[in-house]
């Protein structure tokens, strides 16, 4: 946290309290812990936010958008919230007076008069404050990002706070002013507070050593110093877990009972069937112009062997995952061949009939498919969205169709 946590050096003292474990340790027991599944929540220090200048728009918190609408959440203490808030409306303030005064230096040299001064101020600044500044980029950082505030009076426990103050333990310590440390106090007992509420583990990332050791001590807390190491942890989290999904998913196009699931993706996919392009090609005696009329999904199946890449996750968000599946699908399509020969005295094309040609075939489609994972990971078909835009089907040896007309007619 930003308040509290570094002590000066005491001459006097022969050695340094043990402060938890090291930096490889930390990664090791949080990687541990989210990939158990015990972890369920990130939280990120006021000092992560100091060490790359509050930019919350860009470079390592642009990940952090990824939060939003995810089962894997990302939490804020407000006393944080408001440091971040108060950090950032000084250095605005600190920023306006420095360029307001750089202004006034660079008229006096460039003998620019002052309401144009005024008018550049006015153009670039405004009515805007500090203040204003801070809680429109953090708003929109809310909105982006999706995080959970969590406020003190829903999740702390104050007689806890009260013991650990007069019973001097983290984050409370025995040298120095312990008062100022209430406000790291509370923050971290509050996000301990939503943990124990939410049945989880909250991932803290922050280079405090007296936070990491409250966070060593705590049940439902562990702490890692670098914001890149603990999103990579969760990438690490989410690519085992996506691989265990996905073989879930290859599992239900051949258990033992899946006409469930397979029912319902051939019926959304045959409600996009001729989303696709459909280039009909055969072989005949006669020029013919092909013209599609039905196209039907009889049943679907993977296209690849099971153990392959036929599953693909693309995106997982802890509430669905979207895999990119290649099936074969069978189909039974029809075609409208119109033959026509060239003839001999004026070489125009002169029609000579037709045919209606039905087929059976397996073709493959690459389909984006969308499951929901509910509680115990159980998936359930969400929708499936066909990819593939063109696919060639051979309907073999086709000729003209003449039925029951007589051929020595003179219409022939």
């Amino acid at each position: 946290m930003s308040m509290g946590m570094n002590k000066k050096a005491n001459s006097d003292t022969a050695s340094v309290p043990d402060m938890g474990p090291s930096k490889s340790e930390q990664l090791e027991i949080a990687r541990k812990k989210m990939l158990k599944g015990e972890i369920g929540a990130i939280s990120i220090d006021t000092c992560i936010f100091t060490g790359v200048g509050y930019r919350l728009e860009s470079g390592i918190f642009k990940p952090l958008e990824q939060f939003k609408n995810n089962k894997f959440r990302l939490i804020f203490s407000e006393v944080i919230i408001s440091e971040i808030n108060r950090h950032m409306s000084n250095q605005a303030e600190e920023d306006k007076a420095s360029l307001i005064s750089k202004l006034r230096s660079f008229g006096k040299t460039w003998l620019l008069p002052t309401p144009e001064q005024e008018r550049v101020i006015v153009a670039l600044i405004g009515e805007k404050t500090g203040k204003k500044i801070a809680a429109e980029r953090i708003g929109e950082f809310a909105k982006r990002t999706g995080f959970i505030l969590v406020k003190a009076n829903k999740t702390l426990d104050f007689d806890v706070l009260l013991k650990r103050y007069f019973g001097t333990k983290m984050p409370f310590e025995s040298a120095g002013n312990k008062k100022a440390e209430f406000p790291d106090a509370i923050a971290l007992l509050s996000l301990q507070g939503w943990a124990t509420q939410n049945d989880t583990t909250v991932l803290l990332v922050t280079k405090d050593k007296g936070c990491q050791a409250f966070c060593s001590e705590s049940d439902c807390m562990v702490a890692v110093e670098e914001l890149d190491d603990a999103l990579a942890l969760i990438q690490e989290r989410e690519q085992y877990l996506t691989q265990g999904l996905c073989k879930k998913i290859e599992q239900m196009f051949t258990q033992d009972n899946p006409m469930e699931f397979l029912e319902k993706l051939r019926v959304a996919i045959d409600g996009q069937i001729w989303d696709i392009d459909w280039i009909p090609e055969a072989q005949a005696a006669f020029y013919y112009d092909p013209e599609m009329q039905r196209v039907e999904v009889l049943s679907v199946e993977l296209a690849k062997p099971a153990g392959s890449s036929s599953i693909r996750p693309v995106e997982f968000t802890g509430k669905e995952l979207v895999v990119q599946v290649s099936l074969s699908i069978e189909i039974d399509a029809s075609c409208h061949f119109s033959f026509s020969v060239k003839d001999g005295i004026d070489r125009d094309m002169v029609n000579i009939g037709g045919a209606y040609v039905s087929e059976k075939s397996q073709v493959t489609v690459e389909v984006l498919l969308t499951m929901d994972i509910n509680e115990g990971e159980v998936l359930t078909f969400a929708e499936a969205e066909l990819m593939t835009s063109r696919v060639d089907i051979d309907f073999g040896s086709v000729e003209p169709d003449y039925g029951d007309e007589d051929p020595n007619s003179e219409h022939y």
